[in-house]
């Protein structure tokens, strides 16, 4: 009988090894997680955000895989390079597949990633590679990430934390750092130990290797450009909107915060989009960079990670006198260029769009269609999905400022975006308290001696900052030519709006070119201005 059942055994057992080396996946496994290289999937966050508009997109699960042993045999010839935007003090976007890349001179050399008890392979081909994480929770403690390869070499990141990523676009009021306004500068607080991290590049980077912009990168276009820790010198040399939007949401939220800068000064529209975009405009050319320059170098190369959402100043360059492409296509262009950069990374990121601060006196001559494309960024506001514009023309500096045309105001207005960013996306205060006043109707009266403008987001009701019912700030006409008229509040969401005599194409709120203290002064009870706007009348 025993030899009986021992026999059955080793048949048992000869069976099973069969269909193990028959390459059958067994049920169970042992060892890390790990997650194929076409694979993306998203974990339930720690943090659960609240938001009417946004959540980070989910990805579909999949199984746990093995893979074969990883097998190494040296060559001293073989070279591994991991893409310049990952590196030590970096911040991964958190419940998000993690998209990692670079090149190799060994064709078919096999790629393995270790980051978080997770493993991801890839192999060379075409000299390039690619591995993908599965996505992470919120992770605050530093972690190591390891990429290496079967020729025996190996690329160590330190210092990596999992949280919310936020790219900073636009031009250079998005740029700016504390070098470029000594003013703003002041008012950070740098601290090594915040949950924030800083990649900063801007224009230089593009206008000093030219030739290299020709055509998209899938790397940085400078490779001195790395991650840093937040310290009195990062924020000298980086961006001073990025950071103080990065040092509310870091201290209030709790989660590691990375700030990407893919702004550049001076940049017209057309220079931060795609080629195949400004093909289909005809744009053919660029102020500083040809066009589509800055796209290429600055923007392209993270057309792969995964990100929060964007914040986006831009349009001073559009504003310029006798600028080409003119403000009129503005608001077409802004619209289709969003449409283009979500259709690219592949989901809907929120955007947070920054409409034109005032410039100052000294502005006025050069920059009069500046009121021109606040009027086109609220109406491309309002043909765009999961966006929100912010107003800052009450942000401006004063006449006495070095810098006209950038404003030391960034603390104030970081602040802005954050309050909104964070009842949001974060549920940390109210949308409803961070909004700004926009019009929902206009109603032109029957003898056409006046309108009456009726606002949402008003909080207890409309302010004058004039100290009574009266305020400036309206103004009647075509767009390209206003004039001045009166107007008051007549109910806690209703402005009336005097029209002299005459026929008019539209009525305008803060598109003046220069806006002092009291050229607009209609605010809600948050003290949040009104949205700069114009609407057609009749």
């Amino acid at each position: 009988m025993k030899r009986i059942l021992a026999l059955m055994l080793i048949i048992l057992m000869t069976v099973s090894c069969i269909a193990g080396c028959s390459g059958e996946t067994p049920e169970e496994t042992t060892g890390p997680a790990v997650t194929e290289t076409t694979a993306e999937e998203t974990t339930q966050p720690v943090t659960e955000p609240v938001t009417t508009e946004e959540e980070t997109t989910q990805e579909p699960e999949t199984e746990p895989v093995t893979f074969e042993e990883f097998v190494v045999t040296p060559d001293e010839e073989a070279e591994l390079a991991v893409a310049l935007m990952f590196g030590n003090f970096m911040v991964l976007q958190r419940d998000a597949v993690i998209t990692v890349w670079g090149t190799s001179n060994k064709e078919g050399a096999k790629i393995r990633g270790l980051f978080m008890d997770d493993e991801a392979r890839g192999e060379v081909v075409d000299g390039k590679w690619e591995i993908k994480f599965s996505p992470k929770p919120v992770t605050a403690e530093p972690q190591t990430m390891t990429i290496d390869d079967s020729c025996g070499n190996t690329v160590t990141f330190s210092d990596v934390l999992v949280g919310d990523v936020w790219l900073i676009g636009g031009q250079s009021n998005a740029e700016a750092t504390g070098n470029d306004i000594p003013q703003a500068y002041k008012d950070l607080d740098p601290n090594e130990d915040r949950l924030l991290r800083i990649l900063h590049q801007g224009a230089d980077d593009v206008l000093n290797r030219k030739d290299e912009a020709k055509e998209p990168r899938e790397d940085l276009i400078n490779s001195r450009r790395q991650w840093t820790k937040e310290s009195k010198k990062a924020g000298a040399n980086s961006t001073l909107l990025g950071l103080f939007l990065g040092e509310r949401l870091a201290d209030e939220t709790g989660i590691p915060i990375g700030i990407i800068t893919i702004a550049a000064n001076g940049s017209k529209l057309c220079e931060l989009m795609p080629a195949e975009l400004n093909a289909e405009f005809n744009y053919k050319v660029g102020g500083g960079v040809g066009v589509s320059e800055y796209y290429n170098g600055l923007i392209h190369p993270f057309i792969r990670i995964k990100f929060k959402g964007m914040v986006f100043f831009q349009g001073e360059s559009e504003g310029f006198t006798g600028s080409v492409p003119s403000p009129k296509k503005y608001d077409r262009d802004l619209k289709a260029y969003f449409a283009e950069l979500r259709n690219r990374w592949g989901f809907d990121f929120p955007v947070y769009n920054i409409q034109l601060s005032d410039y100052t006196i000294k502005s006025v001559t050069g920059s009069a269609n500046t009121g021109y494309v606040r009027a086109q960024q609220y109406n491309a506001y309002l043909g765009m999905e999961n966006t929100r514009i912010i107003p800052s023309y009450d942000l401006g500096g004063e006449d006495s400022d070095p810098n006209f045309m950038h404003s030391p105001k960034k603390k104030a207005l970081g602040n802005r975006v954050a309050d909104l960013v964070l009842a949001d996306l974060y549920g940390i205060g109210s949308a409803d308290d961070a909004l700004a006043p926009e019009p929902i109707e206009i109603k032109l009266s029957d003898d056409k001696t006046y309108a009456t403008v009726k606002f949402k987001n008003v909080g207890e009701g409309l302010v004058s900052k004039g100290g009574d019912g009266r305020f400036n700030g309206f103004e009647v006409g075509k767009i390209t030519k206003l004039t001045a008229v009166e107007a008051e509040i007549i109910s806690k969401d209703t402005v009336k709006v005097y029209l002299p005599e005459g026929n008019y194409t539209g009525i305008a709120y803060a598109c003046a070119v220069h806006i002092a203290a009291n050229d607009a002064q209609l605010y809600n009870s948050n003290g949040l201005p009104v949205i700069a706007f114009f609407a057609n009348l009749g």
